[in-house]
């Protein structure tokens, strides 16, 4: 609140002064598109094997919690690697002189979770990027660690004012409890675009991988689906992810086996067939000579 007092003896005061808050003068969209994660800490057991895993997905908002948007679910990842081809949408509007949103910091936050159907979801790790000042995205999952977040001015900084288009691989992070430390859970392969408004409408998005502009499907492994939806799929993902050798060597097994049953069941025909073979052999071959041997 702004209070000005005058005395009631001195001639009326001038005009007040505005001192409303500046409008923003421009408005963007910003688009990230969720490629792939990487190394996301597991956080289940397999129902049936006991086997490490998560459902991951990922969530995303500029201003706040009212535009907040998710992929779908990567299901039953069991190296922390997930999926996606998902795109983001943010529509905003942007003071250039404060460089915020209506007061707010421009800034993307995403967090990565793991889905849970009979409770709440697991939160796993986030990231947060001032669009004005963030460090470059690593060119590979190996190439992304925490040093990335270092604010000692020693990791490189850009701008998506400047630049408007970037991709990478950026870290999810958690605080350990106790300190200031941070510890890796994750890491997210994105793309980044910024583009004005007039921009947006000649090239127009769609959400998740939806028309226009759509996105492919991601090409995610066998093992990516809900069990409880799919209960002949898992039986035989689990009989053949976890005892694949040994069902080949009872196959295996069986087949010799089968084979020496064959033999040696087939065995006394051929034995009585070579014998009853020879004998008529002998028979031909008498009757051939004796009549010869008579004639000398």
């Amino acid at each position: 609140m702004f209070v000005d007092m005058f005395p009631m003896d001195m001639p009326p005061p001038g005009p007040p002064i505005d001192i409303s808050p500046r409008k923003p003068k421009r408005s963007y969209e910003l688009r990230c598109i969720i490629w792939n994660t990487d190394d996301v800490v597991l956080e289940d057991d397999a129902f049936f094997t006991g086997e490490k895993m998560s459902d991951i997905y990922v969530k995303g908002w500029v201003k706040g919690s009212e535009d907040m948007q998710s992929t779908d679910i990567h299901y039953r990842s069991l190296t922390g690697e997930g999926n996606f081809n998902w795109r983001f949408v943010f529509p905003f509007d942007y003071l250039v002189a404060e460089e915020k949103i209506s007061k707010i910091p421009a800034r993307l936050n995403l967090q990565v979770w793991d889905a849970d159907h009979f409770s709440a979801d697991d939160f796993l790790g986030s990231l947060t990027l001032d669009l004005n000042r963030f460090p470059r995205g690593a060119k590979s999952s190996k190439l992304c660690t925490l040093d990335m977040l270092k604010t000692d001015d020693s990791v490189p900084q850009i701008s998506l004012f400047k630049h408007r288009r970037v991709k990478g691989w950026w870290p999810f992070h958690v605080k350990n409890e106790g300190s200031e430390e941070l510890e890796l859970t994750g890491k997210v392969e994105a793309e980044l675009h910024l583009m004005t408004v007039e921009e947006a409408e000649k090239h127009p998005a769609g959400l998740g991988r939806s028309e226009p502009d759509p996105l492919d499907k991601p090409n995610r492994p066998d093992s990516s689906f809900m069990w409880f939806m799919n209960p002949f799929k898992s039986l035989r993902y689990i009989l053949w992810h976890n005892y694949k050798w040994v069902i080949i060597k009872v196959l295996v097994v069986a087949f010799l086996a089968a084979l020496l049953v064959l033999f040696f069941y087939s065995m006394p025909v051929v034995v009585v067939c070579c014998l009853l073979s020879g004998n008529y052999l002998l028979n031909c071959l008498v009757s051939v000579t004796y009549p010869v041997i008579l004639a000398h």
